[in-house]
């Protein structure tokens, strides 16, 4: 665990608060104890922990009362919760806040402990990325790079040697001659930019509505190898000029792409995870109300999952977790977005999609799932809870739906599919 969190711990009772400060301050590079909600409070915003680890009830403000006031000052606050208590409203708070975790008492220390190094491999990749994107940012102020001059009809009439070098021409003549314009050696790919031909504006201004620290393109030199840069624009207004600065940007972009894809694939089974998965939901549901479209939902569990591990082992579980998930990402749409919600339990968000054509969906996977055979020979089944999102209708609502759906799966004998 390379960077050790700050630790806020809040619990009422003296024996469980003694029992688990040991390890917590092991695990934390310095560790805040309370005795119940409030004093908790107090000292969360004296101190802004990394990873809040509370119990719920306790006397002058409980645990979900204290939690909702850390989450108003910051929404992306980590919060652990410990509890006796399996009760659905508690369920249902935890999603509308996003907590991170809960563990049931008596406190299982290696669980905690586990939970405790998965955020703090979290906030690595976080702190890492924030670096990466300030580095970048410092980088495109610099002007000593490819840079090149347009005149006021966007033609170049100067380029400097650097430049020259990238395309293996001597002089910006023979640049004209053989390749015409800079903008059409752009590659298309997914989250880099690539001229729009269809708007009435030329790449410049397109550029020009990018935020500074997204105006990344790739192109290719003369050996084929790929290259990423960041664009710095600058005009000229009393010659009617614009400078254009290439600043070379690639083992930053691929660092940043690696960290990005860390941060929003889960490690087990390298499809998306929960926090990619809540982030795609809020814009899906966005878009759906901007878009007057239709927007479902599915949850899909695998049947008797705890069998497995208890006969098998963790690592055969493990297997089929893996199997799975890449089986149901080869069949799921492009449109459509599939991610592990934790455990046994997966999501799938599909856009414009109504509810029959997502219970299609559903039910092609559930066959699909059921007559696959993974690997140690096993055979396995999933259940599948499905709804479509309502007019006005929240991300929390319709997810309590779609768990509703599943859960009369299960008890209607599960291998099925209900919405």
């Amino acid at each position: 665990m390379q960077y050790k969190p700050t630790i806020l711990y809040v619990e009422d009772e003296e024996g469980i608060r003694e029992n688990v400060k040991r390890p917590l301050g092991y695990f934390s590079s310095e560790l805040y104890i309370a005795c119940d909600g409030q004093e908790g409070l107090a000292l969360y915003k004296e101190h802004l922990p990394d990873i809040v680890v509370t119990d719920i009830k306790m006397p002058n403000m409980s645990g979900i009362e204290m939690s909702q006031a850390i989450k108003a000052i910051n929404p992306k606050q980590y919060i652990i919760i410990t509890t006796a208590h399996n009760e659905a409203d508690f369920f249902m708070n935890a999603i509308e806040m996003h907590i991170d975790a809960y563990i049931l008492k008596p406190i299982d220390l290696d669980l905690l402990e586990e939970q405790v190094i998965r955020i703090s491999e979290q906030l690595n990749v976080k702190k890492e990325l924030e670096k990466q994107i300030v580095l970048t940012e410092e980088i495109s102020q610099l002007q000593n790079n490819y840079v090149i001059v347009l005149d006021s009809d966007k033609e170049i009439i100067f380029s400097n040697q650097k430049f020259l070098d990238f395309f293996a021409v001597s002089k910006l003549e023979e640049f004209i001659k053989k390749y015409n314009s800079v903008h059409q050696h752009f590659i298309q790919k997914d989250d880099y930019f690539y001229p729009n031909k269809d708007i009435d504006i030329d790449w410049i201004q397109q550029i020009e509505r990018l935020k500074s620290n997204k105006r990344l393109i790739t192109m290719l030199d003369t050996k084929g190898e790929e290259y990423v840069f960041l664009i710095s624009l600058a005009h000229i207004e009393k010659s009617n000029h614009t400078v254009i600065s290439f600043v070379e940007v690639t083992t930053l972009a691929l660092e940043k792409n690696a960290l990005e894809k860390k941060a929003y694939h889960d490690a087990l089974t390298k499809i998306h995870n929960r926090t990619y998965f809540e982030e795609t939901f809020c814009h899906a549901i966005m878009h759906q109300r901007e878009k007057e479209s239709h927007l479902s939902f599915m949850m899909l569990d695998i049947d008797k999952f705890k069998l497995i591990n208890d006969t098998y082992g963790h690592q055969v579980g493990d297997d089929i977790l893996v199997e799975l998930a890449q089986l149901v990402e080869s069949k799921t749409r492009k449109t459509d977005s599939f991610a592990r919600w934790g455990g046994e339990e997966f999501v799938m968000i599909l856009p414009q999609t109504t509810l029959e054509m997502a219970l299609r969906v559903a039910e092609n996977l559930r066959e699909i799932i059921a007559s696959h055979t993974f690997s140690h020979n096993l055979s396995i089944t999933c259940s599948f809870g499905v709804a479509s999102l309502g007019e006005g209708e929240s991300q929390k609502s319709v997810m309590k739906r779609a768990d509703e759906a599943l859960y009369r799966a299960k008890q209607a004998g599960r291998n099925r599919v209900e919405s």
